[in-house]
């Protein structure tokens, strides 16, 4: 882009991120994924991208040849406001969200952490996340409501992402380093499963029916038959509720107001996680913020998904140390 005052040419995110795989000397296949909706506008720009050219021609001047190694990835929602020009340069492939389904997503994972994590602990992650993320997600779209409308399949990644929080850094940076795997792994993993489906989901519900899935939950972890209670339709597939050994105990009210300390494996009240805010001496009025739960349950929630994410970034997809490039 062009700097108003000075006419200084500036490279955006996406000729960083291209010139970057360009002037890559490995053999691996870098992947540059815009998860965005196709604008009639910019997409035009890319047609010499998107045609046997592969040449990232930007307003500098300047010409970016992509390797055969480098693949452009559109995630879009539909076609709108696309041209038939744009849409014949690329190779379309249709997946229905219901017919992909979010089974799959939790498959996939379950096949990364594998790497790193007891085969048999994960599998029995696999069946409670299959479990509760089943029920969840028919329970969610027909009483909850969502401020941002939102798919099955995105609720269930936030989850997993939530989840991942708490175990990602028992995976070693580099391939020399052992796993750092804790005697009480199933107990964290387990109470963690839990969190995540609180935050991961009943997070993104809003504020007016999230108590209704705060006790969804409850009683999921109870034991009670929500198949029946809620006339379910998926009572064939889990004709008994599963077992859910949590260290929750009874002192509480709503999930939403307990934190789980991965250390204790323990649930503690949100307001507890912190020490009892003072007022520093002589400060003025307008600069004193007082912690409340909602504040210090989202910065805590952020704080874990920021700090998970570079450590994932550090240790790659696979545990060589190696990241991929990606649009997001």
């Amino acid at each position: 882009m062009n700097d108003e005052d000075s006419g200084e040419w500036t490279d955006g995110v996406l000729a960083l991120k291209i010139a970057g795989c360009a002037n890559s000397d490995t053999l691996d296949r870098k992947w540059i994924i815009f998860d965005g909706p196709v604008d009639a506008v910019w997409i035009e720009n890319m047609n010499t991208v998107l045609d046997d050219n592969k040449k990232l021609c930007l307003s500098s001047g300047a010409i970016i040849k992509l390797k055969p190694t480098m693949t452009i990835m559109f995630e879009v929602e539909d076609l709108t406001q696309a041209s038939p020009a744009t849409i014949s340069r690329c190779g379309m492939v249709l997946l229905e969200p219901h017919e992909l389904g979010h089974n799959v997503l939790i498959t996939s994972y379950i096949t990364d952490i594998i790497s790193f994590i007891d085969e048999k602990l994960a599998r029995k992650l696999e069946a409670l996340f299959q479990y509760i993320g089943d029920l969840s997600v028919e329970f969610i779209y027909r009483k909850c409501k969502f401020p941002v409308p939102t798919g099955p399949n995105f609720v269930i990644d936030n989850m997993l992402k939530m989840f991942d929080t708490f175990i990602r850094f028992w995976k070693p940076v580099d391939e020399d380093e052992p796993c750092k795997i804790p005697g009480n792994a199933e107990e964290v993993c387990i109470n963690a499963l839990l969190f995540a489906f609180i935050w991961g989901i009943g997070a993104q519900i809003d504020e007016d029916t999230r108590a209704m899935y705060d006790t969804f939950l409850q009683e999921i972890v109870l034991g009670e038959d929500v198949n029946a209670k809620y006339d379910l339709e998926h009572e064939e597939k889990y004709p008994e509720p599963l077992k859910i050994k949590t260290t929750l105990g009874t002192e509480y009210t709503s999930l939403f107001d307990l934190s789980f300390e991965p250390d204790q494996a323990s649930w503690i009240s949100w307001m507890k996680t912190q020490a009892p805010y003072e007022v520093p001496i002589g400060a003025s009025y307008a600069s004193v913020i007082v912690p409340t739960i909602d504040s210090i349950r989202t910065n805590s929630v952020l704080g874990r998904l920021l700090v998970n994410k570079k450590h994932t970034l550090l240790c790659g997809p696979t545990g060589t140390g190696k990241s991929i490039s990606v649009m997001n």
